[in-house]
């Protein structure tokens, strides 16, 4: 078996997404969401490190499995372990059902496609992670439910590899690194929900003015 760069970065975002499960089953909040955004990194270095080099036969395979351990699996289970609502069972395996789903969908997509249909599982991940922060388990719970129609809908999304959204995300990272220093958690969580809530309902309301028109 030959691994390639790409493969063993998907390997991390694996190992990133299962640190973080066990991380918030031990009560450990912000270090589980700070392995949920390792694993966002290590995802978007795949993809990366992917395209400029040369194919792997596991690389297609390793991702989507990595995906669903550290953006399907991991922060539904994250949110019932800090939680801890019997109520949540039903709404955390809704949203791993849907990523699951999202991520079936994508690998059976066109690959000259130039957007995604329905949010991208990362995204999700992301969103659903950093809410724990916030310590708001109605908030959690009602993103739970978006996030899992949004994976699951036609809604087409841009992809996150567009040269335009990188200084984007470099300024976000930036600024919220600078709010966790000076406001505390929350604050950077905020920082970092704002963007992420455009990203998720700009399509969304672009679709629905397209079938007004």
């Amino acid at each position: 078996m030959r691994l390639r760069a790409q493969d063993f970065l998907s390997l991390m975002n694996a190992i990133s997404g299962f640190s973080a499960t066990i991380s918030a089953h031990l009560g450990l909040r912000d270090i589980s969401v700070l392995m949920l955004i390792a694993a966002v990194l290590f995802d978007g270095a795949d993809g990366i490190v992917a395209r400029r080099s040369e194919q792997s036969e596991l690389g297609p395979h390793l991702d989507s499995l990595a995906d669903m351990v550290s953006f399907g699996v991991a922060p539904a289970a994250a949110t019932f372990f800090i939680h801890r609502e019997p109520y949540l069972l039903i709404i955390c395996a809704l949203y791993m059902l849907c990523g699951m789903l999202r991520l079936a969908r994508y690998n059976i997509s066109p690959a000259e496609w130039t957007h995604f249909e329905g949010l991208p599982i990362t995204a999700a991940g992301l969103v659903l992670g950093v809410s724990l922060l916030l310590d708001s388990l109605p908030l959690t719970s009602f993103l739970m439910i978006i996030l899992s129609a949004l994976m699951v809908s036609t809604v087409p999304y841009p992809k996150l590899r567009d040269p335009r959204l990188f200084p984007v995300s470099l300024m976000v990272g930036a600024v919220a690194l600078s709010a966790l220093y000076t406001s505390g958690v929350k604050a950077s969580a905020v920082v970092i929900l704002i963007p992420m809530a455009f990203y998720l309902m700009m399509p969304v309301v672009r679709c629905c003015t397209l079938r007004e028109r």
